[in-house]
């Protein structure tokens, strides 16, 4: 799904669970502090480790150094973007755009809606609204998003 100059994904089993955890808790600790209060490392940290096991995690590699993650699920109807975590040092460079960027043009060639869910407190929701993405439905925690293949963001606003 993903064919950029300079990027690579890998998959992670359970002897990358340390670069995993640093890159979630770098890129994601301030939003859920913001979101649920004061920062629990090991009630985070049992969590996150269960939702390795909902769905495949791939290790982003940029130019041969890792730099983050990426969890995407195809499903028959639709394309669940579960999450892009980037280290701190890797974003605001282009690198997840040109990701998601794959995720959608694959998605378009298939005809299938992307989905995906971002922190309200969570300044991502800029750039996935800059792809194309639409708020489909909120919660007191998130936004729920798509992105249809037509390009429509009203046909996205009927779900």
């Amino acid at each position: 799904m993903i064919n950029l100059p300079g990027i690579t994904l890998k998959d992670s089993g359970p002897q990358d669970f340390a670069f995993l955890w640093e890159v979630r808790r770098s890129s994601m600790k301030q939003y859920l502090e913001q979101t649920w209060g004061p920062w629990d490392e090991p009630k985070q940290r049992k969590q996150f480790q269960a939702s390795l096991l909902e769905f495949p995690h791939r290790i982003i590699e940029w130019q041969g150094q890792r730099i983050g993650i990426l969890a995407c699920q195809k499903f028959p109807d639709w394309i669940m973007l579960n999450r892009i975590f980037l280290l701190p040092q890797a974003q605001k460079q282009g690198i997840g755009t040109r990701i998601i960027g794959e995720i959608l043009k694959s998605a378009r060639a298939h005809r299938l809606p992307v989905r995906l869910r971002v922190l309200r407190v969570n300044p991502a929701r800029r750039l996935y609204e800059r792809l194309g993405f639409v708020v489909t439905e909120e919660t007191t925690t998130h936004y729920s998003m798509e992105a249809r293949p037509s390009g429509n963001p009203s046909a996205a606003q009927e779900i």
